[in-house]
């Protein structure tokens, strides 16, 4: 793994892997391999009406625990894996 700048981390190509559909709603699963980087998509459907909501995004990096909810925020943390930057 190698420093991206914001733009070149939001350009990653990931591609699709895989997608489950409930009755309430459905997920989606997006990786990049080589920078350890999943996406996935969380999308309710209203079961009286069919219709679906707009999707939630989840942002997560490999061998980190956290889950981060916009791509920024898993920016610094993919920066601060690659600089190896320790916090107490």
């Amino acid at each position: 793994m190698n420093e991206l700048t914001f733009e070149e981390f939001g350009n990653l190509k990931i591609e699709y892997r895989m997608g489950i559909t409930f009755d309430d709603g459905a997920f989606r699963i997006y990786r990049n391999d080589e920078h350890g980087l999943q996406v996935e998509t969380h999308t309710k459907q209203n079961k009286r009406t069919g219709k679906w909501g707009k999707g939630k995004r989840y942002f997560l990096l490999d061998d980190d625990d956290r889950c981060f909810e916009s791509s920024d925020q898993c920016y610094v943390a993919y920066m601060e894996k690659v600089c190896e930057v320790k916090h107490d």
